[in-house]
Order: structure tokens, then C-alpha cells, then sequence
């Protein structure tokens, strides 16, 4: 998700992440085995078509692009995330389970910078042995930590501590008591959010076609979370 913003547009890459929720009941069937309603599909075909049109407008004059393909990828993973959470937040406790999550996040992400300061290395340190290149991309990796601690850090706290690390203690509470398909309808709010704070806070607009594309995508969202509400209701009074 953070590579894709570097390319697209906040407003369409929230969009996209938005299939997140779509990708749920696809992987529900094809992966786990899981019977998904016929209603389900018709809902994450019309919402594909929605995120189409978004997608698809160059008001902002940035045309589809690599970084459209990285928030689909980011999509596919958050869908994966749901289904596993469904399974493992209603056994483990909340803030041990998001502990270890962000654990393993940090150390992929240090991982991730250590692997983009070889990459980035001059040609005479990737030629030298591998004892100095590992030497000279460990103090590259190290000092660019330690400068964007430095020079970032209320940033880093809002998206580290509130954004990640305390949305997805949240995350894991609220999964402990509702299945992952309607956890997704609720998440499917995302985008309608992630537009407005793109339009109040980056100025981003949208024309017609994408202004459609939210109208077809909020349609979708009210009538699958009332379908949700309703699946749950039953669930309490049976």
C-alpha cells in the first residue's frame, strides 16, 4: 500500500483496497472451502465494476498505473488477513495476537529496508566481498531508520501507533464476537472515507465517471451490510 501511494492517488488506492472485502468470500470458497452465498458474488461483481470506474478516472490526470497494481495486491492480502483473524481472534487473546502481528511487521519492514540498501549499494560495494557489502547496507539501513525517526517522528507515531498498531488491536476484539464477512461490510466504509479525507485534506477530486463509481460502490456497501445485520440477527435469536 505504501509503494502504490508513491504512484497513484490516496482516493483511488483507498478504492482499490476496498475490494479487500470483495476478495473475502472468492478466497472463502476457493481456499477454505466455504459455501458463499449467490448474492455475495453479485455484490463483489458490481463493487469491481464501481472501483472500475474510479479506477478508470483521470480527472486527477494520473492514468492507471503500477502503483493501482500494489494497492490491488495490498487488497488481497487485507482479505486474507480477515479470514485468518475470523479463526485465530476468537481462540487467542486480543493484545498478544496484535502484539506478535506487529512484531513480525517490524521485522519484515527492517527486513525490507536492509534488502533496498543492498539493492541501492554503488557498483564498486556490490562488487566488493559480501562482508563489506553487508557492512556498508546494515549502516545505510541504520542511519535511514535513525533519520526518519528523527526527522518523522509524529508522523511515524500516527501511523505506526494509532493507524496500525492500536486499529488493529481494535480489529482483533471486535473479530472475537462477528464472523469475517460481516467484519468486511463494516469495513467497507473505508472508502467512502478515504475519498472524503483526500478531497478535505490533499484536494484530490474526482469527475463524473468516478463520482459514479462511489455512487455504484456505496449502493453496494448498504445493501451488504444490511444483509449482514440481518444474518447476525438471526444468529442471536436463534
Amino acid at each position: 500500500q505504501t509503494l502504490g501511494l508513491l504512484y497513484t492517488t490516496a482516493q483511488r488506492s483507498v478504492l482499490l483496497l476496498y475490494l479487500n472485502v470483495k476478495l473475502v468470500p472468492f478466497f472463502s470458497q476457493f481456499l477454505f472451502g466455504q459455501q458463499v452465498h449467490w448474492s455475495a458474488w453479485l455484490s463483489a461483481a458490481t463493487a469491481f465494476c464501481g472501483t472500475l470506474l474510479v479506477a478508470g478516472d483521470q480527472s486527477s490526470g494520473l492514468p492507471p498505473n503500477i502503483g493501482d497494481g500494489l494497492s490491488f495486491a495490498a487488497a488481497a492480502a487485507s482479505a486474507m488477513f480477515i479470514l485468518r483473524l475470523e479463526t485465530y481472534a476468537s481462540v487467542t487473546e486480543p493484545k498478544a495476537l496484535n502484539a506478535v502481528n506487529m512484531l513480525v511487521v517490524a521485522l519484515l519492514s527492517a527486513m525490507f529496508t536492509f534488502a533496498g540498501a543492498i539493492v541501492s549499494s554503488p557498483s564498486d560495494i556490490l562488487h566488493a566481498s559480501p562482508d563489506i557489502l553487508l557492512a556498508h547496507s546494515f549502516s545505510v539501513a541504520v542511519d535511514r531508520i535513525v533519520g526518519l525517526v528523527s526527522n518523522q517522528l509524529p508522523t511515524l507515531v500516527y501511523l505506526g501507533v494509532i493507524t496500525t498498531a492500536f486499529t488493529s488491536w481494535l480489529q482483533t476484539i471486535g473479530q472475537r464476537s462477528v464472523s469475517a464477512t460481516t467484519a468486511s461490510a463494516i469495513y467497507a466504509l473505508d472508502p467512502l472515507w478515504g475519498c472524503l479525507f483526500a478531497f478535505l485534506l490533499l484536494d484530490e477530486k474526482l469527475g463524473l465517471q468516478g463520482l459514479a463509481g462511489c455512487g455504484v460502490l456505496a449502493t453496494v456497501w448498504l445493501v451488504q451490510f444490511i444483509g449482514a445485520w440481518a444474518n447476525e440477527s438471526k444468529k442471536t435469536d436463534a
